[in-house]
Order: structure tokens, then sequence, then C-alpha cells
């Protein structure tokens, strides 16, 4: 599955530049969560998005998405702001996925909270390789 139409749709509507360092983390993300999507459906998930939720995905499912995402080499708190940003939160916010998913542009709230998740990626802090366990 090509994701270029989602990463274009992502810049746009964050209002981001295309050289954005925090692209070269959301992409990974995105092809990651997007691996997740497909083997939910090739198992017949009824909304595979519910898959890569924090909320909604079972235990197992969570900390897989958890552990695949460590794959990024992020620190925690940056981590966590890109799983909320794409796959949403218990808050309420849908996520990226699901809203690119629905063909809709982000509301002004929307906006608004996808911004503040932005400010907590730092794709300079990456932790140490030997630091992120299995």
């Amino acid at each position: 599955m090509s994701t270029l139409g989602l990463e274009h749709w992502t810049v746009d509507e964050l209002d981001l530049q295309p050289d954005d360092p925090r692209m070269d983390v959301i992409v990974p993300a995105i092809d990651i969560l997007i691996s997740r999507l497909e083997e939910a459906r090739r198992r017949g998930a009824s909304d595979p998005l519910v898959t890569i939720t924090a909320k909604s995905a079972g235990g197992n499912s969570r900390e897989c998405t958890k552990r695949m995402l460590m794959q990024l080499g992020l620190a925690p708190n940056s981590r966590r702001a890109v799983h909320r940003l794409l796959g949403g939160s218990p808050s309420g916010w849908s996520g990226l996925l699901r809203i690119f998913s629905e063909g809709r542009g982000l509301t002004e709230e929307e906006f608004v909270y996808a911004r503040r998740q932005l400010l907590c990626i730092n794709p300079g802090h990456a932790v140490a390789q030997s630091s992120m366990g299995a």
C-alpha cells in the first residue's frame, strides 16, 4: 500500500513544510501502523483501525504496536505523541489515520490538538538502542 497520499495530506492538514524533521518520524510510523492495520484486516477485523488505538485495542495489540514504534528510537514521550497523533487517544481524538480514512480534513479543534502533539515529537532526542529493551 502506498502511503504517499497520506503523507502529503498530513503535511497539508498540519500546515507543515515537507522537509519538517518530524515527518522523518511520522512517515516510518505511518508505515508501521499501516502494516498493523493490514494484518488486522487480513485476520478479518471489522474495524482494523481499532488495532492501533490506545483505548480500544487489546493488551497484546497495544504492546505489539508499542514495540514496533520503539524501533523508531524515539524517547518515550515522543513515541507516545506519534502514536496519539496517528492512532488516536482515549480522550476522543480520532487520530490522523482515521480522519484520513474518512476522507475529510481536520476541524479547527482537531488541528489544535494535532499541533499540540507535534510539539511533543522531538526526533533529535532518540533513546539508545541498548536501552530500548525487547
